[in-house]
């Protein structure tokens, strides 16, 4: 069930109605202004790719950069040669089609850009919608804009040659500025006029002497710009009566190329604008024009089908002699790079930019981000699981309410008696709802508008007492792109473009409410138990309150990253889904944009709780308040600005063997060094070192230990708000010549023992049997195996004495490494402060391993461990009692070095916090946990061992060595992981988090 992005054209076929919504548009409508301070904040989902359609595309005159923008309200700046997004330039935008940016143009050095569409508040009655913004792309500020252009602006031109850009597009007017690049104010020329009601292209051809202008309803226009005079052009009555949508200037500039809507496409002489050649009526729309040489490209826009994508003809011959098909929908614009070797083209359902070669229609590059359009969802009948699917239903069509998509994922969301899960593979539609497209009662039809236009367009109900028709138009998404019968509420709930969900009575269609969120076509619905599960182009999935139409939750999933957030900005993520969501702050309609992703602001949005309350309770503020005491936490935050800073290799000066050169600008010494910053090198924290001004210019240069071959290196900045900033650089090394080792420190807790808890788990003492001997086996085996690849071995021991001297050959094994009196009793006080200073004794060489077993719970938002010490009060804990591991955990994401930290602390069926799981991978703090969120973490007394450090301990002793070179950290993670499926009978999954790290070897053969 979905419609192709391309068939969002809307301005095509509707005056200023297009552009002044009564939704959102591009991005999440914000939220209202409670004080004069408060910031203008828009949540916005980067994916690092375009998320609704590109509508502009500018190559620089090197042909080493692209700027494109569109729909989603930024511009995004390519290497396309490296595949990678250079950076993005953001305006002010708000709710609807404000910021929507429908043109680029360039300046001659590729320095700057102008930027334009409609730049008016939501709804204004009244303009001006017009300005242009120039933007600096090295800084990404604002340098000026333009004013004057009262309307839309649907189209940019500039002439290197004449220093001159042209602005055109509602109300038939171009306007002209001369140096608008400069540094002096530009130059008003005087305004042509079109005699339309809009313009769709304006272009320079013959050198600068003409400006060739395509409108939507007057058709074709044509000046010479030394005289001012418009030039007769033979035959131009046939288009008046024809929209004109693509145009294209050949590079020479001799001659240009004109499609309209109705498939017509022409190569006309850029002197008096006749006729050269005429190509075959195409059977679709065609959009995008671009020369390439002597041939043109002519690309579908709508109703493509399954095969007309893009076509390059031979103009003389009247054939073609390329194909391009890598989009899976319809292309918006093209562009040819110089030489006309490369097209770029943009469009298909996830809006890529594509380039590909000409001459053959073979793929050379695609840049776009991680997300899909999200086709198909279900949800369960209790309102405890979704369902998603990424493939298109029906290619072959523009549009297809009708047609349900296949399922392909699944999530189980939290519940009462279970925490979060993490997404699955191959879910499967068995026992899911799923959208409900007629009953025996009720039938439901689509067809498109009568006389033509978008299809899906009405929706006829019949049934339920009478017949309606749901009509759709540009104020409420052009067409119905899915839809549901809710029968039990008597309602039919419609999903069309730009994000618009509807709620209809089923007895006569009137408007019942509205779903506000999604900023891109909604392509499937399925609706259960109070609940309204929702799917878009846009990428992201939404659960809805029926009752109310609030929205709970918002979802976004690509491969291993995925993010669920509230609207009050709370968030769960994989380690790093956080930092594909963030907040578009606006500083005003002539400044930039600032972008705080969730990342930044972990430290205060991060939480896991909130958004399960959220989700079992329908209520995010509700949640918010219950946990924090305010549901408006974000607006304080987005007021204070974060640490601003860039990092980069500095290659250009010489460093030591093992070392790298880093260099931090837009910073002074005194910022970063009161941020507390860190810097990680892959999966070591790392203590920088100040080389001083071996430049002579006071540059911030630093030099940081580095291993043989890849290094990521990540510089963290953290002020005293909590607000973290990140910036990443990449080293590519030679071996050092002198290896070191460093010391291995392992720390070792286990706990069996509760004498202050006697009925503390379920009615019955909380003692375990194994923790103690799973702890000493644990520093045996790593003593044996692990410790001869360093230098040396630390260790500190904290377990229960009198288990440890019920077991006598574990003592004496124990007494073999430690001395017995340095062996310390695992209570509160001891655990904290021992853990604190052993971990800060760690140096840049050293890995630290911590192993702890024993019980640990969740209360709230917080993670404890039970000490031997630890208390109850009734049937409430006694917190200072117990380990508060945030502060523990605090201790290891700072400690210098390698970090593993092994939990087997899950006994009592509470998970370790996932909030503080995800902090671990953030500090690159490689984790080994027990059990699966929801898992119990069971001792099998045949084993002697829980059986998570049973199979752990048989790893390490060789068990997963496949290699024959000795056990590496993903062969024992990938045989734990197995063994103990096998061991647990499947009922215990164990959990690790590997990110950014070599494949190092943990013990010796």
């Amino acid at each position: 069930m979905r419609v192709k992005r391309g068939a969002v054209m809307g301005r095509y076929y509707v005056g200023i109605a297009s552009v002044l919504l009564s939704l959102c548009g591009a991005v999440l409508c914000a939220p209202p202004v409670r004080a004069q301070e408060a910031p203008e904040y828009v949540l916005d989902l980067d994916t690092g790719g375009h998320r609704a359609a590109v509508r502009a595309l500018a190559v620089s005159g090197d042909g080493s950069v692209i700027v494109s923008a569109g729909d989603d309200k930024v511009v995004r700046v390519w290497d396309w040669q490296a595949g990678q997004m250079r950076g993005m330039l953001r305006g002010q935008i708000g709710p609807g089609s404000e910021g929507v940016i429908n043109a680029l143009a360039l300046s001659g050095d590729g320095q700057a850009v102008a930027v334009a569409g409609y730049f008016g508040a939501h709804q204004a009655a009244a303009p001006p919608f017009g300005d242009v913004r120039l933007f600096d792309l090295r800084s990404g500020r604002v340098r000026r804009v333009l004013r004057g252009h009262d309307y839309v602006v649907d189209t940019l031109a500039y002439d290197a040659g004449r220093d001159e850009l042209a602005v055109a597009g509602q109300g038939g007017v171009v306007l002209r500025w001369t140096a608008p690049f400069g540094q002096g104010e530009p130059e008003a020329l005087t305004p042509l006029d079109t005699q339309a009601r809009r313009v769709s292209h304006v272009a320079y051809g013959l050198g600068g002497a003409r400006l060739i202008a395509t409108t939507f309803d007057y058709g074709l226009r044509l000046w010479d710009l030394d005289s001012g005079a418009e030039v007769a052009v033979e035959g131009a009555e046939a288009l008046w009566d024809t929209a004109l949508i693509a145009l294209a200037v050949s590079a020479d500039g001799s001659r240009f190329a004109i499609a309209g809507e109705d498939g017509r496409v022409e190569v006309r002489a850029a002197s008096d604008g006749a006729v050269i050649a005429a190509l075959p009526v195409q059977p679709f729309r065609p959009d995008a024009l671009a020369f390439v040489g002597a041939a043109l490209v002519v690309s579908c826009g709508y109703r493509c089908g399954a095969v007309h994508r893009s076509a390059v003809w031979d103009v003389a011959a009247g054939t073609v002699v390329a194909r391009y098909g890598g989009h899976d929908s319809g292309v918006h614009v093209a562009a040819a790079l110089p030489g006309g070797e490369i097209v770029a083209t943009a469009g298909g359902l996830a809006n890529e930019i594509h380039l590909w070669r000409a001459a053959s229609g073979a793929a050379v590059r695609q840049l776009a981000g991680v997300g899909r359009p999200v086709m198909a969802v279900g949800l369960s009948a209790s309102a405890d699981r979704v369902a998603w699917g990424l493939e298109d239903p029906c290619p072959e069509l523009p549009v297809c309410p009708m047609v349900l998509g296949v399922l392909q994922r699944s999530l189980e969301l939290p519940t009462q008696a279970r925490s979060f899960e993490h997404p699955r593979e191959g879910a499967g539609g068995a026992g899911m709802l799923r959208a409900v497209l007629g009953t025996d009662a009720v039938a439901v039809k689509a067809a498109p508008l009568p006389g033509g236009g978008f299809d899906a367009a009405v929706l006829s109900v019949s049934g339920a007492g009478g017949a309606f028709e749901l009509r759709k138009s540009g104020t409420d998404g052009y067409y119905h792109s899915s839809y549901t019968l809710v029968p039990d509420r008597d309602e039919v709930i419609s999903g069309g473009g730009n994000g618009v969900v509807l709620a209809h009575g089923l007895v006569d269609g009137g408007v019942l409410g509205e779903f506000v969120g999604h900023t891109g076509d909604v392509l499937a619905l399925a609706a259960g138990k109070a609940r309204l599960l929702t799917a878009s182009a846009d990428q992201t999935l939404k659960l809805w309150d029926m009752d109310s139409r609030r929205l709970i939750v918002s979802m976004f999933f690509a491969g291993e990253d995925w993010i669920i957030w509230t609207p009050q900005g709370y968030f769960h993520s994989s380690p790093n889904g956080d930092r594909l969501v963030g907040w578009h702050v606006n500083q005003g309609p002539d400044r930039e944009a600032r972008f705080i992703r969730a990342r930044q602001l972990r430290q205060h949005l991060h939480s896991p709780e909130i958004v399960r309350r959220a989700l079992i309770g329908g209520d995010p503020a509700a949640a918010a308040i219950d946990l924090r005491g305010t549901d408006n936490e974000l607006e304080a935050l987005l007021t204070r600005q974060p640490p601003e800073f860039e990092l980069r290799l500095a290659e250009e000066f010489a460093a030591p063997d093992g070392f790298a050169t880093i260099e931090v600008t837009g910073s002074t010494l005194e910022e970063v060094e009161s941020w507390g910053y860190s810097v990680l090198v892959n999966d070591r924290r790392v203590p920088p070192l100040r080389v001083g001004d071996v430049s002579g210019a006071g540059r911030l240069l630093y030099q940081v230990p580095v291993e043989d071959g890849r290094n990521d290196i990540t510089v963290s900045g953290e002020n005293d708000f909590g607000y973290v900033t990140e910036r990443s650089a990449m080293a590519l090394v030679k071996a050092r010549k002198v290896p070191k080792a460093g010391v291995l420190r392992v720390a070792v807790i286990g706990i069996n023992a509760y004498p202050k808890l006697p009925e503390a788990c379920n009615g019955r003492a909380c003692d375990l049997a194994f923790p103690v001997a799973d702890a000493v086996a644990f520093l045996s085996v790593v003593a044996e195996r692990t410790a001869p690849l360093f230098e040396r071995m630390e260790s500190l021991v904290m377990v229960n004495r009198a288990a440890l001297e019920a077991q006598p050959l574990r003592h004496a094994a124990l007494a073999a490494l430690v001395d017995p009196a340095q062996i310390i009793e695992p209570e509160s006080d001891e655990i904290e402060e021992r853990l604190e200073e052993f971990l800060l004794a760690a140096g840049a060489e050293d890995t630290t391993i911590i192993f702890v077993a024993g019980h640990g719970m969740n209360l709230d938002e917080d993670y404890y461990l039970i000490p031997s010490d630890g208390q109850k009060r009734g049937e409430k804990w006694r917190k200072s009692s117990l380990v508060d591991w945030e502060f523990v955990q605090e201790q290891i994401n700072d400690a210098i070095g390698r970090r593993i930290l092994v939990l087997d602390t899950c006994h009592a069926a509470n998970a370790f916090n996932a909030r503080l799981e995800k902090e671990a991978a953030d500090a690159r703090v490689v984790v080994f946990s027990a059990t699966a969120a929801n898992n119990t973490a069971a001792e099998r007394k045949d084993l002697g061992h829980g059986i998570f450090t049973y199979a752990m301990l048989e790893g390490l002793r060789g068990r997963a060595d496949t290699s024959g070179d000795g056990v590496r950290l993903l062969g024992l993670a990938d045989y734990v992981y197995r063994e103990v499926l096998r061991l647990s009978d499947r009922r215990q999954e164990p959990v690790y988090h590997i990110s950014q790290t070599a494949n190092f070897l943990l013990a010796r053969p």
